[in-house]
């Protein structure tokens, strides 16, 4: 049974996380992305996903690191909780 990206999504209280409208999209394909890689274990080779799912990753990571908004925790400090 295929995993529903809204439902996924719906875990987390979008309007209560600290950031910018680009580093919420960006959350947002990170999470599709491992949502998707449920979604295709057995059916893909697992390597092809982890790139996608380390890239989406990666671009929230970058833009995250450089956005006053995005970087309200210090990295010394870990998340943000």
């Amino acid at each position: 049974m295929p995993l529903d990206p809204s439902a996924l999504l719906a875990l987390w209280d979008v309007a209560n996380i600290p950031a910018c409208d680009v580093g919420l999209e960006l959350a947002k394909a990170f999470l599709e992305s491992c949502g998707e890689g449920v979604n295709r274990l057995g059916i893909e080779e697992p390597g092809d996903r982890i790139r996608e799912m380390n890239a989406a990753y990666m671009a929230l990571v970058e833009h995250s690191a450089d956005c006053p908004d995005c970087n309200e925790a210090s990295p010394k400090e870990g998340p943000h909780r």
